[in-house]
């Protein structure tokens, strides 16, 4: 389970990887193709919760409101949260969120 951000965060990542020539046009098709084959679901956005818990949860924690969602998302549903970000993950862990094979 994902937010709707993480399509266009991937989307992105893999545009800025070709532009600076770390991966061929050609791999970034293999790899979202790939990605898409995983049952994967994608939570849409509700505005009520962004401009309630979300931010809340951003605020409190020192979290751009992009990661806070990310970070709601795992509390509601009760799952892990893989990420690379040091300070998410720091908010993960004192919100009690753990990471993949945590």
């Amino acid at each position: 389970c994902t937010t709707a951000l993480w399509p266009l965060e991937v989307s992105n990542g893999l545009l800025v990887a070709e532009r600076r020539d770390r991966i061929e046009p050609a791999a970034s098709a293999r790899f979202t193709r790939l990605l898409l084959a995983l049952p994967i679901v994608v939570e849409p956005v509700d505005r009520r919760r962004v401009f309630e818990q979300s931010r809340s949860l951003a605020r409190r924690r020192n979290l751009s409101a992009y990661d806070a969602q990310y970070l709601e998302l795992a509390i509601r549903f009760g799952i892990p949260l893989a990420t690379l970000d040091g300070g998410l993950r720091q908010a993960a862990e004192a919100e009690g969120v753990r990471g993949p094979g945590g």
